[in-house]
């Protein structure tokens, strides 16, 4: 079966334990979700015990860097680290779809080997991005929606500025074979910020709910 790995950099946000909440119920046993800490101020021992809570499909590694890079770098070190088939990256304080693993195996199997770009809602006034079929450009597509084949050399970089999402979009589809092989697809994978009762409904159907106090 194709396998995922699921990245996600944090620097201690309470948020975390609800992100992998939400996709805890969709894994194989051949995926992974990779958490990497950014542990330049302090050990993130709380989100370390967190995530091994989980179980072992539930990775915890750390990357220290000489400054706070948005997670960028960490991402950087999960690209490095991941062991599955396609990669795809997200925010400690945003859940994935309730559909969204289903979403890429699909994705996968109809189109094997090509780079997707999926759709999430964004924490800007919930707007839907990607937000125009065919458009690769800034603030039309962002980090959420790429799901990548991890193929050695055809993996982009996160760049350090605050955009840098977009960077790492751009720089895959160019190593993939550019845009004309990006497959797009209408599914929403991911949530950015969702509220509190939102939130609260992930965990209790996770049956994670309140196993960790904020």
């Amino acid at each position: 079966m194709t396998s995922f790995s699921l990245l996600i950099p944090t620097a201690g946000r309470p948020e975390l334990e609800c992100a992998l909440s939400s996709i805890v119920l969709q894994l194989a046993p051949e995926d992974e979700v990779i958490v990497i800490g950014d542990t330049l101020d302090d050990p993130l021992l709380h989100s370390q015990a967190i995530v091994e809570s989980f179980g072992p499909q539930f990775r915890w590694i750390e990357h220290k860097d000489e400054e706070h890079t948005f997670g960028h770098r960490q991402l950087n070190a999960g690209i490095a680290a991941a062991r599955g088939d396609y990669i795809h990256c997200q925010d400690d304080d945003d859940i994935w779809s309730d559909d969204a693993l289903p979403s890429m195996r699909r994705a996968a199997l109809q189109f094997p080997g090509r780079p997707f770009l999926f759709r999430f809602i964004s924490r800007h006034h919930g707007q839907p991005f990607w937000d125009r079929y065919g458009l690769l450009a800034q603030d039309h597509v962002g980090g959420h929606c790429l799901v990548t084949p991890n193929t050695t050399g055809k993996v982009g970089k996160w760049s350090d500025r605050y955009q840098g999402d977009f960077d790492f979009v751009l720089d895959t589809v160019t190593l993939q074979g550019g845009i004309d092989n990006v497959i797009w697809r209408d599914e929403i994978i991911a949530v950015a910020r969702p509220g509190a009762e939102h939130r609260q409904l992930v965990m209790e159907i996770a049956g994670r709910w309140p196993a960790f106090a904020a």
